[in-house]
């Protein structure tokens, strides 16, 4: 008898979700748009646009130190000619910086005489000259060894930890799957509780001879139907990106529990708001500011030490890292696999509870 009514109550929830797919494009267009948005940051962000005056551009020493500029991984460089040229960019803000390579400079370098480099610097943006200052020595120290590696009392060797890169975007864009969960989760359960109160028949189900539970199991399974379809969405718009995770199982069992954890907690908050437009606004004030606790653009532990302890409360932060471990084959967290998937499933035994707590307290109050 319970479950049955369960599954009356998900297939009544659907039907109402397709009538009235609020929050199923909410759900999906937010994702979507951070995505985008960062995508327009990773695009536009990644290198410090930069003009290089290079006087005497045939000498071998003025080339080689124009390749080392474009080898610091840093600037995206305008070739100009004169400094008055680089000065105008710089003023129509198309230019942090201005590198003159003089005239004479090979000359100096193969004399192995001084060699000055005028740089002009617009230091409006702290972040940006910042990397202008970083990644100046760094280019002369790769022009010397490359030109001069006798001349250097040490030589470096790289080794890397894994066998591939990560870009920026790449870590991003699987983050994105962690707030599609989390905010999707979070409207999903709890539009569905809150919209029974406001049409009536919340008090229709209490009276109907149905146990309280099938109520909320009912509640999350057809949240658990609406986030899965939205997550398959943003997974197809992952892969669009070249983005295929290399460990499918642990992928799809992260975002079966991610989207338990939130859909029931989600179902908690529509039972005690009532009220969807009280629900969709605490949905976005209080998911917005933990995807951006959780890892979204680096491993928590590259934070400072109090905010990582703050992240570590949140089920996001483990989420997002078994994503991160299931695409891109790296374990970005000081937390072995077994812990995190306690963590998980305990945040989900622990989310349950809130929301068959909260739908039982509703419900004693009428």
């Amino acid at each position: 008898m319970g479950l049955r009514a369960a599954f009356h109550i998900m297939l009544n929830d659907l039907r109402l979700n397709i009538v009235s797919p609020f929050a199923t494009i909410l759900s999906l267009v937010v994702p979507i748009n951070f995505l985008f948005l960062f995508v327009l940051f990773a695009v536009g962000g990644a290198k410090v646009p930069v003009s290089v005056i290079a006087s005497g551009i045939g000498e071998a020493y003025t080339a080689g130190f124009l390749h080392a500029l474009q080898s610091a991984l840093t600037f995206h460089i305008h070739q100009v000619s004169t400094p008055s040229a680089g000065q105008r960019l710089i003023q129509a803000h198309r230019s942090v910086a201005t590198i003159q390579i003089p005239h004479g400079f090979s000359a100096a370098v193969a004399q192995a005489k001084t060699a000055s480099i005028p740089l002009t610097l617009n230091n409006l943006n702290h972040d940006f000259a910042d990397d202008v200052r970083r990644a100046m020595p760094l280019a002369i120290l790769n022009f010397y060894h490359s030109v001069f590696p006798s001349s250097l009392p040490f030589g470096w060797r790289e080794v890397d930890t894994y066998t591939h890169n990560v870009t920026f975007l790449g870590y991003l864009s699987v983050s994105i799957q962690t707030v599609a969960l989390l905010i999707g989760g979070l409207l999903f359960g709890g539009r569905g509780a809150a919209r029974d109160w406001e049409i009536g028949t919340m008090k229709e189900l209490m009276l109907a001879p149905i146990p309280p539970w099938s109520v909320v199991v009912g509640k999350l399974a057809a949240g658990m139907v609406n986030g899965i379809a939205s997550a398959v969405l943003v997974l197809v718009v992952l892969l669009l990106l070249g983005l295929r995770p290399l460990m499918w199982g642990q992928f799809i069992g992260v975002t079966l529990v991610t989207l338990f954890v939130f859909i029931s907690l989600g179902v908690a908050i529509g039972s005690i708001a009532k009220s969807q437009f009280i629900v969709t606004p605490f949905a976005f004030a209080l998911g917005l500011p933990l995807f951006f606790i959780s890892g979204a653009f680096g491993p928590i532990s590259w934070s400072t030490p109090a905010a990582a302890d703050i992240a570590r409360v949140f089920p996001v932060v483990y989420a997002n890292a078994a994503f991160q471990h299931a695409v891109h084959g790296y374990w970005p967290i000081d937390t072995s696999p077994v812990w995190l998937w306690m963590i998980l499933l305990a945040w989900a035994v622990l989310a349950l509870c809130v929301s068959w707590f909260s739908y039982r307290r509703a419900t004693m109050q009428h």
